[in-house]
């Protein structure tokens, strides 16, 4: 029975494990394939219109009419405007995106400068604070109101508790009665 219950713990582990994505996507690479594709519509409407443009001109070349010869190259200029203005568009974006990533790079840098400035004066502060431990630091402070037994200095340890050290040298604590 224990094995069943352990089986089933671990077949459900691990089709939990499974089925959970590792991590989020990362919206930033959706943005950019979204900007591509409004971008490529961009280029072709821009060619469209110009495709239309010379249609138009052609059509007007064959009929010989001054207006639609007029009307064509009108087309055609508003054509090339649309694509010049795509392009500025996409010029605009890519500095914009420069501009951004140089920020989120200065931001980093001033935020790693400030925690090794912090981590620095905190060290030394640390080592200002910091005292070498003397001998005396190590020893047990005497209770020189008490005596053990045999006349022997009476400690506190480190707990509060009363000790002396006994003739084989090991602690002996006295009881909480003789307080």
């Amino acid at each position: 029975m224990k094995n069943y219950v352990a089986l089933l713990a671990f077949v459900l582990s691990v089709l939990v494990a499974f089925n959970s994505p590792a991590q989020d996507e990362k919206p930033k690479k959706e943005k950019a394939k979204k900007e591509a594709k409004a971008e490529k519509k961009e280029k072709k409407e821009a060619k469209e219109d110009k495709k239309e443009a010379k249609a138009d001109k052609k059509k007007a070349k064959d009929e010989g009419d001054n207006v639609a010869k007029k009307e064509a190259k009108e087309d055609k200029k508003a054509a090339k405007a649309d694509k010049a203005d795509a392009k500025a568009d996409k010029k605009e974006a890519k500095e914009d995106k420069k501009a951004a990533k140089v920020d989120d790079k200065t931001d980093k840098k001033t935020a790693k400068a400030d925690d090794k400035a912090m981590a620095k004066a905190d060290k030394k502060v640390a080592k200002a604070k910091e005292e070498k431990a003397s001998p005396a630091d190590y020893k047990a402070p005497v209770d020189r109101s008490q005596k053990g037994p045999n006349g022997e200095p009476v400690y506190t340890g480190p707990r509060g508790g009363k000790y002396y050290i006994n003739k084989n040298g090991n602690k002996t604590y006295l009881s909480s009665l003789r307080d």
